[in-house]
Order: C-alpha cells, then structure tokens, then sequence
C-alpha cells in the first residue's frame, strides 16, 4: 500500500494525460466532420414540431443560421455546466465544452434541421437549475422556475404538446402499452384477440406489423369503428395478449431499447451488428454517412470505442485519487453528500426520461433523444480533468 500511496500522483498525471489526448481526438474528428457537414442538410425530412418549426421559419430556414445557434447553445450548456459544478481556467473550460459538443450522435443532432439538439441542451440546462438550487441553498425559487422553464422547452420542441399529436390516435397510456407490448408479434396474435377485434384489425395487421411507426393504422382504424374510450378497452386487451403470449421477448425488448438510451455509444455497435433489437440506430447513421462517409464511419467507431475506454481510465483515475491520503480527506463531509445528491438527481431525471421513451412503443428506439442523457457519462471523465494542484 505505501507504494501504491507513492505512484499514484504519477499514476493519475499519466490517466489524465491519456483522457486528454482520448478527448483531443475526437475533438479534432468531430470538428472535421463538422466542416464537412455545416453546408449539408441531413435528410430526415421536416421536423413534426411546431415550436421548433415556428423557430426554423423565424431564423429565415437558412440551415447554416440554424447549425449555429445549436452548436453555440450546446456548447453553453455543456460549458456552463461543467464550470458551475467545478470551476478550470479558460483554456481548459473551452476544451471541455468541445468534447461535450463533439460527441459523434451529439453533433449528428447539432447539425440537423430536427430539435433535438436544443432538446437535448435545454435538459442539460433543467438538470443544472435543479442541481444548483440543491447545492447552493440560495434563490432556490429562481432555480426551480428556470428549471421549468426549461422543461416546457423541451416537451413543447419535441411536439409532445401539439394539438395534432394530443389528439392522435393511440395518444394514450393504454395506446402506448398496445404499440409496446402488441408490436411486432401484432399479426401472430391476431387469432389469441377474440372475433370482434381480429375482424377490425384483420384489414391493416399485416402492414401494421411491418413497421413501428404502422401501428397508428391499426389504432386509427380501431378508433373510427369503436371510438376513443372503447378503443382503449381494445388496446389492453392487445397490450395483455402480447405480455402473456411472448413476455420474455417483450422483456428483452424494453431491456434493450432502455439501454440504448441510456448508453448509446455501448449499445450502438451491437445494433449495427443486428445484435440488439429494432430501433431508428441504422437509418439515424445512414443519414449521417450521407456526407464524408469513410470520416463518418471513423468518427463514430472512434466515438464508440473511446467511450467504453474513457469509462475505464476514469474508473482507475478515480481509484488512486482514494488511494491518495489527500483526495481521501478531500471526498469527505459535505462535498461527499453533494456529489452523491448530484449524481442521484441526475440519475433519477434520466431514468424517468428513459422509461418515459422505452415504454411509448417497441421498436421506435432513437438515440437522438436522449444525447443530453449520454452526455452525462462524459460529464464524470470531464470534471476529473483539472482543478487545484495535486487534485
């Protein structure tokens, strides 16, 4: 032990010497692929929010005009962020922000006409209201209020709120456990649902079974020949049949899809391998290699491989940082409580939003959701980065 308590200053100069040059890489690729990108629009069509598209209409509908307030507004949060929960000189600071900013599904959303790259930073900007207010004791209505600011941001750019949707088909929780539990097994099940259903359902099953997002026929045509409130009826009734007839495979399915929301860069390459489970992963990157494919491709191989490495070298810097009798003293007390209700209120905003998208509807898994959760994990390598001396 008197050894280790020796090497590990050394030790954790050369991990966080490696994290640095980790970061730096993917630094440099993401800016690249930015350059290569910025004058490109990405082809996943107009987006079905009438906030954001109000905001695309008051900007003129120049892309790049669009491109630059998501990338300054991503780059704040992520650096506002960081520097209110551990203060680092300027240089430092700026080269955070950066890394946060070129997170490979990050920039995918920083430089598409779609809103979840203002989604994604006014989460990050919700969850350090509520943090502040928690550590610091003071203005705490101040904080609140602008941490639901922030959250009427983030619901109403992701077209939750618009009247259209309100009244979709399906906009229920009993439509949302039918497209969850009944999808994809809908034609399969179709004999277990009893005659009354099967005969309105049977015109549309099969199309319905094809695709995620083909689930709304079968709940639009349930709707117009029972009615709202008997629909919903019906839509448990799908919801149960799917649980009882496959619910390890249904289970299976939530555990995947949860996970890549939760942790895209760990789950994506298994996706790609067809691994996982059906999610929106493939299309998402086939648009992104639109433009510079080879450099997209070495992008976020380089993004996925890293991360899974950044978690280790942090693991192990976090290690000999115990080891050391001075980070020791240091972790104690007050700061030790904080950063544990830090790290549980972060945790727990990002459960309810992952659980939130896991259980709307089977196979409609999109990382772009969630790239402020994601960003999370690299907020702990960031913040070990820097500070006093010896720290």
């Amino acid at each position: 032990m008197g050894y280790a308590k020796r090497a590990a200053p050394r030790l954790r100069v050369a991990l966080k010497g490696m994290l640095f040059i980790g970061f730096s890489i993917q630094i440099v690729l993401g800016i690249c692929w930015m350059c290569c990108n910025f004058g490109q629009a990405q082809g996943f069509g107009e987006a079905d929010s009438v906030l954001y598209g109000g905001l695309v209409s008051i900007l003129g509908e120049r892309r790049e005009i669009v491109y630059a307030l998501q990338l300054a507004v991503g780059f704040f949060a992520g650096f506002l962020f960081l520097q209110s929960l551990r203060p680092v000189g300027a240089g430092l600071a700026v080269w955070r922000g950066l890394a946060l900013l070129t997170v490979p599904f990050a920039m995918q959303c920083h430089l598409s006409l779609q809103p979840y790259s203002l989604m994604g930073s006014c989460f990050l900007l919700l969850l350090l209201a509520v943090l502040k207010a928690k550590i610091s004791g003071k203005r705490v209505w101040a904080f609140l209020l602008a941490a639901a600011v922030c959250g009427a941001l983030h619901v109403g750019l992701s077209g939750a709120a618009d009247p259209d949707r309100l009244t979709a088909p399906g906009h229920s929780l009993a439509g949302a456990a039918a497209s969850r539990f009944a999808w994809p097994t809908l034609w399969n099940d179709l004999v277990a649902y009893g005659e009354e259903l099967r005969d309105i359902l049977e015109p549309v099953a099969w199309e319905a079974s094809l695709s995620p997002d083909n689930i709304s026929l079968a709940q639009e045509r349930l709707e117009s020949q029972v009615g709202k409130q008997a629909a919903e009826e019906y839509y448990l009734q799908m919801a149960r049949t799917g649980w009882e007839r496959h619910g390890s495979m249904v289970l299976r399915q939530i555990g995947w899809d949860a996970l890549g929301y939760a942790a895209t860069s760990a789950v994506f390459p298994l996706q790609m391998e067809g691994r996982a489970y059906d999610s929106y992963s493939g299309r998402n990157y086939e648009v992104m290699r639109e433009s510079a494919p080879r450099l997209t491709g070495a992008y976020v191989d380089y993004g996925c491989w890293w991360f899974l490495w950044m978690l280790a070298l942090s693991a192990l810097l976090l290690l000999f940082r115990r080891i050391d009798d001075r980070t020791v003293v240091e972790g104690r007390g007050s700061r030790g409580k904080a950063i544990v209700s830090c790290a549980g209120i972060c945790i727990l905003a990002s459960g309810i939003l992952v659980a939130a998208l896991t259980m709307r509807g089977a196979g409609r898994m999109d990382y772009r959701e969630t790239i402020a959760v994601n960003a999370l994990w690299f907020m702990g390598p960031l913040l070990l980065m820097g500070g006093q001396k010896g720290e």
